[in-house]
């Protein structure tokens, strides 16, 4: 049998197998179940990922995940009992642990935070279909044995363009993400000091 993938959307993915001049083999992503070359396992070494955007599902080279299970659900909870934001989740990548927002939340509280229910009573059920992601907070691994994170925030650094800087010192993810976490999704989220910003505007 074909393996399949159902992301956020209900969207059910298949991967095929194409063979290259080499040998070797490439991988792809389907929505049909037809094509005769379909996998039935995850290849060693590759990995499925749902990117928190926009739900697309990938196949790609297996990357390491440097944060644990533990970090991550201190990291949702913190998230979930200081912040505003109504409909998030929290992704891992790599050295990374992302909080990830709805459309219908804002990190600055610019306007009303929209819960998944509330959303759905606005748009109507289908909005799972399309609805996207942002984030405007992460935490980066720095000391692997001591397990110390430094938390990082958006910052516009031009008409077009944004990018991630340092905020605070570095320290444990149960202490940065209240300390943190708590801004999102309301104004105080732009009163937090990026560090390095000054710099990138010269």
């Amino acid at each position: 049998m074909a393996y399949s993938y159902t992301n956020r959307q209900g969207k059910i993915h298949y991967f095929r197998a194409s063979e290259t001049k080499t040998g070797k083999y490439r991988y792809h992503v389907t929505r049909s179940d037809e094509y005769p070359n379909l996998i039935e396992t995850i290849p060693e070494g590759f990995e499925i990922v749902e990117l928190p955007e926009n739900a697309r599902v990938v196949i790609r080279k297996k990357k390491t995940i440097l944060t644990n299970s533990q970090e991550k659900e201190i990291l949702f909870e913190a998230i979930r009992d200081f912040s505003a934001l109504t409909d998030f989740f929290i992704f891992s990548e790599e050295e990374y642990l992302f909080v990830y927002y709805s459309q219908f939340n804002y990190a600055g509280g610019q306007e009303p935070n929209l819960s998944r229910e509330e959303a759905i009573g606005s748009y109507g059920e289908g909005i799972e279909k399309w609805m996207r992601f942002f984030t405007s907070m992460k935490f980066k691994l720095i000391d692997k044995k001591e397990r110390l994170f430094q938390a990082e925030r958006l910052v516009r650094t031009g008409f077009f363009n944004q990018d991630f800087f340092p905020i605070g010192e570095p320290g444990l993810i149960e202490y940065l993400a209240k300390e943190f976490g708590q801004h999102l999704g309301r104004d105080s989220f732009y009163n937090i000091e990026p560090k390095g910003w000054e710099d990138s505007q010269r």
